[in-house]
């Protein structure tokens, strides 16, 4: 199954659908996973993220990249999809993704936080434990584990759960500690595409 295949069958499947989550307006939810896996194919489609296995184009501790400047994701290597951290790490980039399609700017660090909170949420739902979770991804587990918990509680429901001042300040804070600079990322659709619902 090709790349393209692969990532359009993760952003549809459960695990990322119950994703639902907004921190100060950054929407992350599995509606907005479902449009985002229209813009992958195997043929030419007028907007497509492009894939590239290009390892000598990522950051030395990365196993994928997403460009919003050049609509591509960009992995180390195609089996990055073969375990549940590797897709997980992809989803971590399917939210910067999503967040270029829905054509948010927005802090370095407030969108690197709601990415790894997707991240985590992932795994969570893949039934790692939320211990394992906080170890690998510190201060995000903590914060998907509540807001996935507040989402069961609630049903599950269409309206996002809003990440808590406090939850926001802590999950800048750890992204500020991984090097994450204070800049904003500036988003403009995928090939002109932009979704604005939930």
């Amino acid at each position: 199954m090709s790349l393209d295949m692969q990532i359009i069958q993760l952003l549809l499947g459960n695990t990322v659908r119950q994703i639902n989550f907004s921190l100060r307006g950054l929407l992350v939810t599995g509606r907005g996973f479902e449009e985002l896996s229209f813009c992958f194919s195997d043929t030419p489609i007028r907007h497509r993220i492009r894939i590239l296995v290009r390892p000598e184009l990522i950051s030395r501790t990365a196993d994928a990249e997403y460009h919003s400047d050049t609509d591509k994701l960009l992995f180390r290597t195609p089996a990055v999809l073969q375990t549940y951290v590797g897709r997980a790490t992809v989803v971590h980039e399917c939210t910067h993704a999503l967040l270029d399609l829905r054509s948010r700017a927005s802090s370095v660090r407030s969108e690197e936080s709601a990415a790894f909170i997707a991240e985590a949420w992932y795994l969570l739902n893949c039934g790692y434990d939320p211990v394992d979770v906080n170890n690998y991804l510190t201060v995000f587990g903590n914060i998907a584990e509540n807001l996935r918990q507040q989402a069961m509680t609630s049903g599950g429901g269409a309206t996002p759960i809003e990440l808590s001042v406090e939850q926001i300040n802590a999950a800048r804070a750890q992204t500020g500690r991984l090097g994450y600079t204070s800049g904003h990322y500036t988003k403009n659709g995928i090939r002109g595409l932009r979704y604005r619902g939930n």
